[in-house]
């Protein structure tokens, strides 16, 4: 070591390999102070009552030390004392309590601050330093017994004890080594000899440690000390290191030290053990012992703990005549054999805390394996495996298939992906492909992939058998729970689902799932959601009773369906309500305050909701199969899930078609046109018409009212303004003649954007205003938002910006209570277009940023162009656009233009795509700001003109106005043509 300070003994400092010679006194008191609290400021008042004198006194001192040590920076001036900047592991006093015992007595020179000259250090610090050096020779000794030394250690051992005492363990050591010495008589003297002491000097009786040492001496016990009875590791170990890494952190601090494991079937937790047990055994030298509790071994009844005890006990060498009979007594011999031994035990498949509890020792190191989680067992450590990681599950299947398995390297992680990456049946589908050398790793895919548990079957390991010993162990409710759970066709679910399957309450299905979760059975991800292991699934769909298949299914409709129409009230209050095809109302649905809830709630469901229609669909029950769309379709219009939207509204067209049902035809036909709004392909005229006629059929005039709504939108869409004010109109009228409220709202919105169109804005403010009062009134906010969002356009063209600015604060807070975060992020895109014309650069800048991370988050993507991409590919043109001008004007500000231009051409495709021509002025005119930026000018007047065109389309002056500036600034800066 070329740097070194040590106290334990006279100091020395060691300096880059030079010894320092630090004068008595003052500076040797100040240097031991701050090398007890190396690394921490030593505070001044501190170091003057040590060392005496005054502040300057100490600064002097500080100074002489320094010059001492010739390093001025080892020692820092800090506020309010002093720190000395060195390694702790270059100063013994550090190194010492944490050392191996025979590292830490090579440090031991003799009595610490031996010459420091400092009552006060010794006083403080020196007796703990003593206790570990006693502790560490303690250790040392009992290494040396256990090495086979013990007529050596004797004449150690009669010193210490003359110099100690009253240490019960160094007598217990000497009693040890006379009777291993074959001198059982005078290790029976020196019990009695220590014995007779503590009762006259102290007034106790000899310890458990003590005691114990004696009876072994009168049961002249000399059974062998050392026993290893683990299972051999295994070869193709893959994977788990941090796993590992955490089972054999668990050193045992002097008393015992429990790692439980619990996983699934087949996860892999004996392999582990095992594992480290093997890299821990010369850690425990004196036994490493295995007890399989067989609580999940076919045809074997589960280990009682006294028939476990009596195999641990007779494993070190206990004759079986001396095993009590009682479970306590038993219990109690147990942890006096293990009191002195380095031991580990590894008490593999327990199934309860209650059967593994009396098999503890006091001390040493205990693995217990469980497929239950052992929540009541006092255990250091608790490890829940997982499946393997996908690249782990692929090297195991590597490890015992062999280079077989590299030849097809997408089909062999297929295969792991079909064996759910769980350890056991990779295993047995290694093995299997392993011994049938004609099979390909497309083979063995094809097979899995045909019927997963039938082929994860080897000899006596199969993956179901597994399963069902697990399933056995549940109770008749936690069965019955368990097998109707595989009949969700969904991902995951939440109590409710679980509670609605059964027919009971949120509360019961919870401890229900708590049950199966500890057991394993099911997995819970996220609070309040779980979810199936996909081959329990499959296990779990195997496992349903065919008299509780069809009940259970339309449970699981029934839940949704009833919560989706919830959810549905609470989000567009006034739409028109139809009777549910609910068998099982569930007791408990989700509770559900407001829109925002409502929203939530179905965010979190969305996929399981498609789920269930494909369920529905697939399995006949036709009424749910449209229903399901019916209620989810102003949802999936307001998150934009295009893609989803047209999926779901062609099952259930399909299944009114199959129920002869006009009503659910009609309903299915709007939906499924409105599905078509905006998608690239699309035909919602088509499918509105015949909507319209069957609506007009069965005298529905409401239907008739709200389908003429979307007609006009098409039209509007497809730019024929005068279709378009007469399907509006015609709606409106409807609607006002069925005394349908929300529905002449939404009709006199539609009124008021076509007047806007037209430019005629007192009109359109009439409109919009009047629509705004009844969705007001009848608590409908997120249309109530929209028609915030259109008035606050109104002002704009008006010139009322501060009426703009002041609308579209409002929309924004009416999304965020209607819990629409695209309606508000792309509301904040529209506010940070009209801050930054008006101006207001470090505003566009917020609102654009927000607008951003409102779809990061509601996407849960963290990169802005894969939430382009993914709302691309959920055919949702409108969000692309929103998405896309926000970052293009966010890039913009931000000054970087580059970007900026990237975003900007995205938006004009989306715009091309998503056909929103209304849109395309704003960004066409900032591109040409953007290239005129760039010196780009001869692109800059081409976007402008565009953006000229298309605003001259939309009929208001002022965006005319504005796109005529950009072009008129844009040609101003270009270059002049060449003459001719």
């Amino acid at each position: 070591m070329t740097t070194a300070f040590r106290l334990l003994g006279p100091l020395e400092v060691v300096l880059g390999g030079r010894h320092v010679h630090v004068p008595p006194g003052k500076r040797r008191v100040v240097l031991a102070a701050l090398l007890v609290r190396v690394r921490q400021v030593v505070g001044v008042d501190e170091l003057v009552d040590l060392v005496g004198g005054t502040r300057n006194a100490l600064q002097t001192t500080i100074g002489r030390l320094r010059e001492d040590l010739g390093d001025p920076e080892l020692i820092r001036t800090r506020p309010g004392g002093y720190l000395l900047d060195v390694d702790p592991a270059e100063v013994d006093l550090h190194l010492f309590g944490h050392a191996e015992p025979e590292v830490a007595l090579g440090l031991w020179r003799g009595r610490p601050f031996a010459d420091i000259g400092s009552d006060r250090l010794e006083r403080d610090h020196g007796p703990a330093l003593v206790e570990t050096h006693l502790a560490a020779l303690e250790a040392r000794i009992e290494g040396d017994l256990r090495r086979g030394r013990p007529e050596q250690l004797v004449p150690e051992l009669r010193a210490l004890t003359r110099q100690h005492p009253v240490r019960e363990r160094m007598w217990a050591q000497l009693v040890h080594a006379l009777h291993r010495s074959g001198r059982p008589a005078e290790a029976l003297r020196a019990y009695e000899e220590v014995r007779r002491r503590l009762a006259d000097e102290l007034g106790v009786d000899p310890g458990a440690e003590l005691q114990q040492a004696h009876q072994q001496v009168l049961r002249a016990d000399n059974r062998p000390r050392a026993r290893n009875d683990l299972p051999g590791d295994i070869a193709d170990f893959a994977g788990r290191q941090d796993d590992l890494d955490r089972v054999l952190a668990a050193v045992p601090p002097g008393c015992v030290a429990i790692t439980a494991i619990d996983g699934m079937a087949g996860i892999g937790k004996t392999t582990l053990a095992v594992r480290a047990a093997h890299r821990l055994k010369d850690r425990f030298p004196d036994a490493q012992l295995f007890v399989d509790l067989h609580s999940h071994t076919d045809g074997v009844e589960p280990r009682t703990p006294l028939d476990a005890l009596h195999a641990l006990l007779t494993a070190l060498g206990v004759p079986a005549r001396d095993v009590p009979d009682e479970l306590d007594a038993r219990a109690a011999l147990w942890r006096a054999e293990m009191a002195h031994r380095r031991a580990l035990v590894v008490l593999d498949n327990a199934v309860s805390a209650a059967q593994v509890r009396p098999l503890l020792p006091g001390s040493g190191l205990v693995l217990v394996t469980s497929r239950h989680r052992l929540v009541d067992l006092d255990a250091a450590r608790t490890i829940s495996l997982d499946v393997l990681p996908e690249q782990d599950a692929l090297d195991l299947l590597t490890g015992i298939v062999g280079p077989r398995a590299g030849q097809d390297p997408r089909a062999a992680r297929e295969i792991v992906r079909l064996c759910g990456c769980l350890p056991l049946a990779v295993r047995i589908a290694g093995a299997r492909w392993r011994t049938r050398p004609a099979w390909t790793a497309q083979d063995l895919r094809r097979r899995l992939g045909e019927q997963r548990l039938t082929e994860l079957a080897a000899g006596e390991r199969s993956v179901a058998k597994a399963f069902a010993m697990s399933y056995d162990q549940l109770t008749g409710e936690q069965q019955r729970l368990f097998r109707l759970l595989g009949l969700h066709p969904g991902d995951d679910w939440d109590a409710s689902l679980a509670a609605a399957l059964i027919g009971t309450t949120r509360p019961d299905a919870e401890r229900l799932l708590d049950a199966l979760l500890d057991a394993h059975l099911v997995q819970q991800r996220d609070n309040g959601r779980y979810r199936f292991h996909d081959l329990l699934a499959d296990h779990a769909k195997a496992s349903v009773l065919p008299d509780e298949r069809e009940e259970g299914v339309v449970r699981v409709l029934d839940h949704y369906l009833h919560n989706a129409a919830a959810a549905e009230v609470l989000m567009s209050p006034g739409n028109p309500r139809i009777p549910l095809a609910v068998r099982y109302p569930p007791l408990d649905p989700p509770p559900l305050a407001n829109a925002r809830q409502a929203a939530a709630w179905l965010d979190t469901e969305r996929r399981n909701l498609r789920a269930a229609v494909y369920l529905a669909a697939y399995q006949g029950h036709y009424e749910h199969a449209w229903q399901l769309p019916h209620h989810l379709s102003q949802y999936l219009l307001n998150r934009g899930h295009g893609r989803d939207r047209v999926e779901v509204h062609s099952l259930a067209l399909a299944a009114a078609y199959q129920l002869g049902d006009l009503r659910a035809r009609a309903e299915a036909l709007k939906g499924l046109g409105r599905a078509h709004f905006a998608r690239p392909g699309g035909n919602p005229a088509e499918h509105l018409h015949a909507a319209l006629d069957l609506m007009r059929q069965i005298g529905d005039v409401r239907g008739e009212a709200s389908v003429l709504g979307l007609l006009g939108i098409t039209a509007r869409e497809a730019n024929d303004l005068d279709a378009a004010q007469g399907h509006f109109e015609r709606g409106l009228e409807l609607m006002r003649q069925v005394g349908a409220p929300t529905g002449e709202a939404s009709a006199l919105h539609h009124v008021g954007v076509m007047h806007a169109l037209r430019g005629d804005n007192d009109r359109a403010m009439t409109h919009i205003r009047a629509a705004l009062a009844l969705l007001e009134e009848h608590g409908d906010r997120n249309r109530a938002a929209m028609a915030l969002q259109d008035i606050s356009f109104v002002h704009y063209n008006l010139g009322d910006d501060d009426e703009c600015v002041a609308h579209l604060e409002l929309s924004l807070a009416a999304f965020h209570e209607a819990g629409d975060w695209r309606g508000e992020a792309f509301a904040r895109t529209d506010f940070a277009h009209t801050a930054l014309e008006l101006g207001r650069p470090a505003k566009a800048l917020e609102m654009a940023r927000t607008a951003a991370a409102l779809c990061r988050t509601g996407t849960g993507l963290a990169d802005d162009d894969a939430v382009l991409r993914g709302l691309a590919d959920a055919e949702d043109g409108y969000g692309e656009l929103g998405l896309s001008f926000a970052l293009a004007i966010a890039a913009e500000v931000e000054g970087r233009l580059h970007d900026a231009v990237r975003y900007a051409r995205w938006c004009v495709d989306a715009i091309t795509r998503s056909g929103r021509h209304w849109a395309g002025d704003r960004v066409l005119g900032q591109l040409c700001r953007l290239h005129a930026a760039l010196g780009d000018h001869g692109t800059a007047v081409a976007f402008g003109e565009r953006a000229v065109r298309a605003a001259e389309g939309l009929n208001q002056p002022r965006a005319v106005a504005v796109a005529r500036a950009l072009l008129a600034a844009a040609t101003t800066t270009a270059p002049a043509a060449p003459a001719r």
